[in-house]
């Protein structure tokens, strides 16, 4: 079993591999998004109060998915914790958390029986370390386009279900 040191080692080897790829080197889809993470909830202090997230999404040349997303200016409240972060079928509107609807799941869009796991959705948890949090996935999928949103949650991804409590912040990503 890998430590925590070493989870976060080997995420930020795949973020840097992920994030200095160019779209000339992606084999498909390339998004690449980078913002202000929007509040979901104004009306409570957030750790994610004006931090920043990039997200990007590389397809490969099987049909796979690579996802990473980077997360900086996380307050010092939240060092050490785990949140569950997902791409969202909706986008991401500042204060309305169910704007962003249900996770994006490749069964849903095949139509195929809905199984809820980190091979049908984007589960990009991550642990805060310094301030910033990482989190990657491969998936066996390429999503659909539209005008979707990563959501950071406030519990980590609970994998019998999915869920991962409130929703904190998010971010558009629209390809």
């Amino acid at each position: 079993m890998l430590t925590s040191t070493q989870k976060r080692a080997a995420a930020t080897a795949t973020a840097i591999v992920l994030l200095t790829a160019t779209p000339a080197l992606a084999l498909g889809p390339f998004v690449r998004t980078d913002g202000v993470l929007r509040d979901l909830a104004p009306g409570s202090a957030s750790p994610f109060d004006g931090a920043r997230a990039r997200v990007q999404i590389v397809e490969s040349g099987n049909g796979a998915s690579h996802a990473v997303l980077t997360v900086k200016g996380i307050g010092a409240a939240a060092e050490g914790q785990t949140f569950g972060a997902h791409l969202h079928e909706g986008p991401c509107i500042a204060g309305d958390g169910a704007a962003a609807g249900p996770h994006y799941n490749s069964h849903v869009h095949s139509g195929a029986p809905k199984e809820v796991s980190d091979r049908t959705e984007f589960w990009l948890d991550f642990t805060v370390a310094d301030g910033t949090g990482t989190g990657t996935t491969t998936v066996p999928f390429v999503p659909e386009s539209g005008s979707r949103s990563v959501v950071v949650h406030a519990l980590p991804t609970n994998p019998a279900n999915g869920g991962a409590g409130d929703r904190l912040a998010c971010l558009t990503v629209a390809w």
